[in-house]
């Protein structure tokens, strides 16, 4: 199909879905097999898929209840290439998110190197530009777009990628369901949706609630989400009123010694490691056709999320010399409590105690012009946003003693150096623009461009004279272009070259001087500033289809990033009390190949990815835990050292059958090659080891309403582990003497439930 048809085909959807549903019996254009990608947070017009020079991926609520998957983090690690996860908390629903090496994780002190929009909305937390899974409802999403590279359009975080996900409305999702099934690990899950319209108002609601004990010790969660929107369609305008709101309390208690682990691999390290969020977001989005070529849309939201965590961990003070009875710290001063007393060197625990609450806000704008230029047709896409946050983090360190089975207690006295009270204040403004011109019916060009201006402010309330307090501004103007060329109506190439940019987070620059070494996300006590990571990246591949049957791709990507960001480790039982630092230069390249197909009651897919992620500048670690480190706790990164939790191969495969009317039955595998230990950054000490994890699902339709399914989770019970890392686990064993950790994956598990449709 040449881009001129693409081009008319898409006028017509786009006004087909701006009209009442009375409207749609006069489109005459046959609309399969057009895949349409937004190519902002906003969406817009949007493009054709062959008309972007990427390689996105693309998946909509219909894949997502067919694979069954826990959470779109889970959905995503199953099915989409180059995409894996690390069980760094041992959490469901806390994953680290990697996809071409850069990640999305929950956790503070990971670099955060993707970008995730709901409905427009930038769900990077402003304090630490992390991403909680847990807040973001499965069942309210419509599709999704994985977009690759360097993408400026999609603002701050988008080195590696961008994930835009759309919601459910009354108009797209009409219908009423409810679900609920049972299984391992005493999980209980319960789900809702229910939408409508009358061709000018509609509703859809959603909620879920799930609760389980978990597969390891003291690891019971229980999760709560909801989603609400109003809806209202004219011929030439739509608006939207949304409410996301979440109320967790996750337990995960991180990774384990690997002789724990060979002793019992459900046992924790010590614990609790509790997280409890809150998080409430509206958005009000609305577009308007000014005329039949330009569109005007926008948003404006505001979002709250409340984090609270408590963390059970071994003491990192040490016993006076000369068996004093007292503690002190690694220069042998004495610690003292809240009532400037020595502490007594029995407490030979901690509790670290966070309390952050984030408030953001933003609103953005776009216009889309459908004009020809010089007899070629164009789609020209302008626009601002705004976005700002402000962030208030209180922690504590309380003294206590670990019980028989690792647990801490309470004492009520609390380390008084230790307490940290910071508020941050940041905002960004941009203006973006694209342009992508149809030179020909087989070829396309686009140019691409988006300014940022960030603004941090960092504050010490304890201490007005501490060197946090400081205002960081930050500005860039990140260029992108690519070509898309049809060879035929089923072969199309692309090539592009793209550039973004992150600022440093509040929580980084809070956490930035060797000398001072933070636990995270508990301290905050120098601020050195540090630079803004700058991504580059090139992309090239092939794609196309084999007699409308079989869809193929293969493509090459490459991305440099200039000063990135790294946590060093220092100390800790588990490796978390550090600073963050520029190290130079990153690299990941790789190549990417897909197929997949459908062939009468059979549907599969196959993806491969080869991802080398690797330092390119020499640079000293701090990484006390290693077991070759200095008489300094150093150790030397070389260039080509590659980056720890990345495994460089990476298998997809996916099939489904419907076997009857009724039953169907379907499986995914994913084969992930080993990764090096983070904390091992000079690649001294090998790999985790490679795994595959094979996982069925199936379902049978009593009647056209209830349908029962099930499912099956790691089908030959491997023991594996997706993650690694470095600590010192005599704190708490003092006969282990193996700095490595793991976060192992789940035993075979498996579910059955119920839903019932209307």
């Amino acid at each position: 199909m040449n881009v001129i048809q693409n081009r008319k085909i898409l006028a017509v959807m786009l006004a087909s879905a701006l009209t009442s549903p009375s409207l749609y019996a006069e489109d005459s254009v046959e609309l399969s097999g057009i895949e349409v990608i937004g190519t902002t947070p906003l969406h817009g017009v949007g493009l054709p898929a062959d008309m972007i020079a990427a390689n996105v991926q693309t998946a909509t609520s219909e894949d997502i209840e067919k694979v069954q998957s826990l959470d779109l983090s889970d959905f995503m690690s199953r099915t989409l290439g180059s995409v894996n996860i690390n069980s760094a908390q041992n959490n469901p629903y806390q994953p680290d998110v990697n996809y071409r090496g850069f990640s999305a994780t929950p956790l503070l002190g990971m670099p955060q190197g993707l970008a995730v929009y709901m409905d427009g909305v930038r769900l990077n937390a402003p304090f630490g530009d992390n991403v909680h899974w847990d807040t973001i409802p499965q069942s309210a999403i419509a599709s999704i777009n994985l977009m690759p590279g360097s993408n400026p359009l999609f603002g701050l975080n988008t080195l590696g990628g961008a994930l835009s996900i759309q919601s459910k409305n009354g108009f797209t999702h009409e219908g009423h369901s409810a679900q609920a099934y049972a299984g391992s690990f005493n999980r209980r899950a319960g789900e809702f949706e229910s939408g409508a319209n009358d061709g000018t108002w509609g509703y859809f609601v959603t909620g879920n609630w799930f609760k389980e004990d978990g597969w390891r010790d003291h690891s019971e969660s229980e999760v709560r989400q909801a989603f609400a929107n109003v809806s209202w369609r004219s011929d030439t305008s739509t608006l939207d009123l949304s409410l996301t709101a979440a109320d967790n309390d996750l337990n995960g208690n991180g990774a384990s010694p690997i002789e724990l682990i060979a002793q019992n691999r459900k046992a924790v390290f010590t614990w609790p490691d509790n997280t409890q969020n809150e998080m409430q977001l509206v958005n009000l989005s609305a577009s308007h056709w000014i005329n039949d070529s330009l569109l005007a849309s926008g948003n404006a939201y505001y979002r709250n999320n409340n984090t609270d965590s408590f963390n059970g961990d071994g003491t990192p003070f040490a016993e006076e010399a000369g068996n004093t009875g007292f503690l002190v710290d690694d220069d042998g001063n004495r610690i003292t409590d809240q009532f400037g007393n020595d502490i007594a060197d029995n407490y030979d625990a901690v509790n670290n105690r966070g309390f952050l609450e984030e408030d953001s806000g933003g609103l953005s704008a776009q216009l889309t012009f459908l004009n020809d230029v010089a007899g070629m047709q164009n789609q020209l896409v302008t626009g601002a946003s705004y976005d700002q946050g402000q962030s208030d983090f209180r922690s504590s360190v309380e003294v206590s003693e670990l019980t028989a089975d690792r647990g801490t207690t309470s004492s009520g006295l609390f380390v008084e150096d230790d307490a940290v009270d910071v508020s941050s204040r940041n905002r960004s403004y941009s203006l973006f623009f694209t342009d992508t011109l149809s030179v020909t019916d087989a070829l396309a060009v686009t140019l691409s461009g988006r300014y940022n201006n960030t603004q941090i402010k960092v504050q010490d309330n304890l201490d007005p004279t501490s060197s946090i307090n400081a205002t960081h501004t930050y500005t860039r103007f990140n260029p992108a272009a690519g070509v898309t060329y049809s060879f035929t109506e089923t072969t199309n190439t692309y090539l592009s070259y793209s550039e973004s940019s992150r600022a440093p987070t509040p929580s980084e620059l809070g956490c930035s001087d060797p000398n001072d070494p933070c636990t995270l996300p508990n301290a905050f006590l120098a601020d050195p500033p540090l630079e803004q990571v700058v991504a580059k990246s090139w992309e090239a591949g092939l794609r196309g289809t084999l007699n409308n049957v079989v869809s193929w791709n293969a493509g090459l990507f490459r991305t440099k990033n200039e000063d990135d960001i790294l946590f060093k480790s220092t100390s800790g039982a588990t490796g978390n009390t550090g600073f963050f630092d520029n190290v130079g230069e990153t690299l990941r390249k790789g190549v990417e190949l897909g197929l997949s197909g459908d062939y009468g009651d059979l549907s599969w897919a196959a993806n491969y990815s080869y991802v080398k992620a690797e330092f390119r500048t020499p640079f000293t670690m701090s990484s006390p835990n290693h077991p070759n480190a200095d008489g300094n706790g150093d150790i030397q990164v070389q260039s080509g050292d590659r980056l720890p939790g990345i495994p460089a191969h990476n298998v997809k495969l996916a099939a489904d059958y419907q076997f009857t009317p009724k039953f169907a039955l379907g499986a995914d595998a994913i084969v992930n090659a080993g990764q090096y230990y983070r904390g091992d950054e000079s690649n001294e000490l090998g790999k985790t080891g490679g795994y595959t994890v094979v996982n069925l699902h199936a379902d049978y339709k009593v009647t056209s309403n209830i349908k029962i399914f099930a499912k099956v989770d790691n089908l030959f019970d491997k023991d594996y582990a997706n993650f690694g890392l470095l600590g010192e686990p005599d704190e708490i064993f003092p006969t282990m003497d193996d700095a490595r950790f793991q976060g192992v994956g789940a035993p075979r598990a498996g579910w059955v439930g119920v839903k019932v449709s209307m």
